[in-house]
């Protein structure tokens, strides 16, 4: 999977072919729901890990910037919601 390998979900949507990264996101969740259960469990963890990490980066990029970081980290609550 793409997104295992560390592109991001624009990257990700441009090598599909989709419109959209929030499309290769959803793409992302089936895929990660239709794995064996120890899989899917264990992908979920690593894009968790790397939710983790953007939002460290966030944080630090945006300090000075509250409506900026909120608005990405309300982005961010969004994806972590969506891994279920």
């Amino acid at each position: 999977m793409l997104r295992d390998r560390g592109q991001s979900y624009s990257a990700v949507a441009s090598a599909l072919g989709l419109k959209r990264a929030v499309n290769a996101q959803e793409a992302f969740v089936r895929a990660m729901r239709n794995l064996p259960p120890g899989e899917g469990q264990a992908l979920r963890a690593r894009e968790l890990g790397r939710l983790d990490q953007l939002e460290a980066r966030i944080r630090s990029r945006d300090a000075d910037k509250p409506a900026s970081m909120a608005r990405r980290l309300g982005a961010l609550a969004a994806l972590r919601e969506a891994m279920g």
